[in-house]
């Protein structure tokens, strides 16, 4: 493998010697294939590589639009395009752009061996690192308006729910709680705060909840499916 870096623009490319006469060139899965006859040599192929230079950018380029595979999650109830893109990375990176535009960047081998598993690791590690660094705020906002507080809080994985209050009176949030408007996210750790005192979604329960959220019944709406 061999590389020819100018500006800011690097191509990563592979040889292959074989008995042909000419040289081409070809992107095989965004992969840069140089086909050289076995008497070329490095500095040969290398000029033909920078004369094509332009090419192979727009060629590797469109692979990747065409692989982006363009979607879009949520965080605050805000939409954000996903782009994946791929570069000579050793492990995956996700970045937060302004634009409402999340990309991850991903490392050349996941273009052979797909990335279905490896987008939903990363958008799921990227809740949980927000979460962490939010949930902790509204967790003492919910505390000083109620009264009351759980023993400790964890943020962690659970199946099918988003948020649970345990026996020991601790409470348990989903990252992917992250997907919400902060006052669906509120809504959603008080109801847990509540269950602290009452067990069951009894008048003063629903008192509680009516008396702190005035648009209780759009959040209800809102979260119609999801089990909390």
């Amino acid at each position: 493998m061999s590389i020819f870096g100018k500006r800011n623009n690097v191509i990563t490319y592979t040889v292959n010697k074989a008995t042909n006469r000419d040289m081409y060139i070809t992107i095989q899965n965004g992969e840069v294939i140089v086909n050289a006859p076995w008497y070329f040599t490095q500095n040969k192929i290398q000029a033909v590589v920078e004369e094509k230079k332009n090419w192979i950018l727009s060629k590797i380029n469109e692979y990747q639009q065409q692989s982006s595979n363009m979607q879009s999650v949520k965080i605050f109830g805000k939409n954000y395009d996903l782009k994946v893109v791929y570069s000579n990375i050793d492990t995956p990176e996700l970045n937060i752009e302004e634009n409402y535009e999340i990309k991850i960047i991903l490392p050349n081998k996941y273009r052979k061996i797909g990335n279905k598993q490896i987008l939903k690791m990363s958008i799921n590690k990227m809740y949980e690192q927000i979460a962490k660094k939010e949930i902790d705020n509204i967790m003492e906002k919910i505390r000083l308006i109620l009264g009351i507080a759980p023993e400790d809080y964890f943020i962690e994985q659970l199946d099918g729910e988003i948020a649970k209050c345990t026996s020991k009176k601790e409470i348990i949030i989903s990252p992917e709680i992250i997907q919400f408007k902060r006052e669906t996210i509120e809504y959603v750790i008080a109801h847990e705060f509540c269950h602290l005192k009452y067990k069951t979604h009894c008048k003063s329960f629903n008192d509680i909840m009516e008396e702190n959220f005035e648009n209780y019944i759009r959040i209800e709406n809102e979260l119609s499916g999801y089990k909390f």
